[in-house]
């Protein structure tokens, strides 16, 4: 038994392992992209279309950097929500201004500094004008990316630096709840406050000094801060198929239990499947046994999917131009759409899962390439007639268990979080059987809405689940030690990955059977 050291639920997750595996031959999800951008903060933020990016992180960048790209491919098929995770180099430099007083001798009085650093925070401009109504009171403007009015993003009329003032600039651009989303401010004045204390007129004042610097940003560390979310995530660090960096992070999603890590395979550098199939087979802990490089953990936290994708150029003017992308961004977006019309139980793959915006696939797949591509668990997108540009696949890295489905996993996830924020009260309750019977009362009907729902593998509760939490497994022991245990278990259904066709010919009373 597991040792509770901290008041809190603690959950475990019990699968047995699937009996006789058959051989083969061969509510809305939150998306959060991680990656290297040249403009926005550096803290997870949440943006709920592609125009809002454009704001926050100034659009396509560079160019070069693909985390644009996999936001406007979410977006562009049916997401709804992101954290975009900007990832920035450890030696970069954050921009700052400082701004000095009206007295006769002018001091600094008032420092802002931008919240990440990199050369992005050369554009951010301040603005300071009287307010007019009265003597120390002013207003302020910040300007993100230009010059002018349409480029301001926070807006502080009738403020002070009087440390005394309900209108405080420094408290209301530094506040935590609805403060700037790209400076903090620091009053510098040493002497007294006094009306004279209040920075001179700007117009468009740039921030300077900000660098981008030249070390590799640290994408793990940056795909960690999603943690203080709090939320279910799905995430994807666009292009990367480095298996250092991806274990890391998947090993963070084991840890943190709430986070799904979608892979991008590998650009190919030819045009060769074969060849693709084998740089896939890298990344695959059931073809690779552990050569050089180590392929990614046997996770049911993290799928891999692939080939890229040759997709109309969001970014470009010129009619026509197409750019190859790497998946993640648009199979995001179809687990957001899929997850709000039919539920997390629903694979995101097969004709349902038409991808928008997306001409053909970098490569293309002879069927038994494909047989072994999926018994890999590398999820395929594929042309599919008369249905466009599918996923289909719908595997996790992790093979002999129900969780192998994404659906299993992303379900399970989906379950644990409900039941750990419904059971969430019970903490510090009175440890009797009065507060087992109403644990055991809410979960049970939790769990019958989500059974009804069709979010199992029946509607009917005494085949959907089970819910023990009464003297059978709270002890006088585990009262004692401060302890409330809750047995779940939940009927989960597998996904119809093979349809079967046995088509007869009857034919002067011979019989001809053939199976598609």
């Amino acid at each position: 038994m597991a040792t509770f050291l901290r008041p809190g639920i603690y959950v475990d997750e019990t699968l047995d392992a699937i009996s006789n595996p058959v051989v083969q031959t061969p509510g809305e999800a939150i998306a959060a992209f991680v990656g290297s951008h040249n403009f926005g903060p550096a803290v997870p933020t949440l943006v709920t279309s592609w125009s809002q990016f454009e704001q926050v992180y100034g659009g396509w960048g560079n160019g070069t950097d693909l985390l644009p790209y996999a936001v406007y491919s979410f977006f562009n098929n049916g997401g709804g929500k992101a954290y975009v995770a900007r990832a920035v180099p450890s030696d970069s430099v954050a921009a700052t201004v400082t701004l000095n007083d009206r007295q006769a001798t002018p001091e600094p009085v008032l420092k802002f500094t931008a919240k990440a650093a990199g050369a992005f925070g050369n554009r951010i401009y301040i603005d300071i004008t009287n307010s007019n109504t009265g003597a120390g009171r002013f207003n302020c403007a910040i300007k993100v990316g230009g010059t002018t009015d349409a480029y301001i993003s926070d807006r502080y009329n009738d403020v002070s630096l009087d440390p005394a003032d309900a209108r405080n600039l420094v408290a209301m651009v530094n506040s935590p709840v609805n403060g700037s989303a790209f400076v903090t401010s620091e009053y510098l004045a040493t002497d007294a406050y006094s009306a004279s204390i209040t920075p001179a007129l700007q117009s468009a004042t740039p921030m300077t000094g900000g660098i981008d610097g030249v070390a590799a940003p640290d994408l793990v560390a940056a795909t960690r801060q999603l943690e203080a979310t709090g939320e279910i995530v799905n995430v994807n660090l666009p292009g990367v198929s480095d298996t250092t960096i991806l274990n890391s992070v998947i090993t963070w999603a084991e840890e943190y239990g709430y986070a799904f890590v979608v892979v991008d395979a590998p650009k190919t550098a030819s045009l060769d499947p074969a060849a693709a199939v084998t740089e896939y087979a890298k990344l695959s802990p059931a073809a690779n046994s552990g050569s050089t490089p180590a392929p990614l953990r046997s996770s049911s936290y993290a799928a891999v999917y692939g080939p890229w994708l040759l997709a109309a150029d969001p970014s470009s003017v010129a009619p026509g131009a197409t750019r190859l992308l790497p998946p993640g961004g648009a199979v995001l977006g179809k687990y957001s759409e899929t997850d709000v019309l039919y539920g997390q139980q629903q694979s995101a793959a097969g004709t349902l899962s038409r991808l928008v915006g997306v001409y053909s696939t970098e490569l293309r797949f002879s069927n038994s390439q494909l047989d072994s591509l999926n018994a890999w668990g590398i999820n395929v997108i594929r042309q599919v007639p008369q249905a466009g540009i599918c996923i289909m696949g719908a595997r996790t890295l992790k093979s002999g268990y129900p969780d192998r489905y994404i659906a299993v996993r992303r379900l399970l996830t989906y379950t644990r979080k409900i039941l750990v924020d419904l059971t969430r009260s019970a903490v510090f309750a009175p440890n009797t059987p009065e507060l087992w019977h109403s644990i055991a009362a809410n979960v049970t009907q939790q769990l019958t809405a989500m059974a009804q729902a069709g979010m199992f593998a029946s509607a009917s509760p005494d085949q959907a689940f089970v819910v023990v939490c009464d003297d059978t497994n709270n002890t006088t022991t585990t009262v004692d030690n401060g302890e409330v245990h809750i047995d779940v278990g939940v009927a989960v259904a597998r996904p119809a990955e093979y349809i079967a066709i046995h088509i007869s010919q009857f034919d002067g009373g011979a019989t001809v059977t053939e199976s598609a």
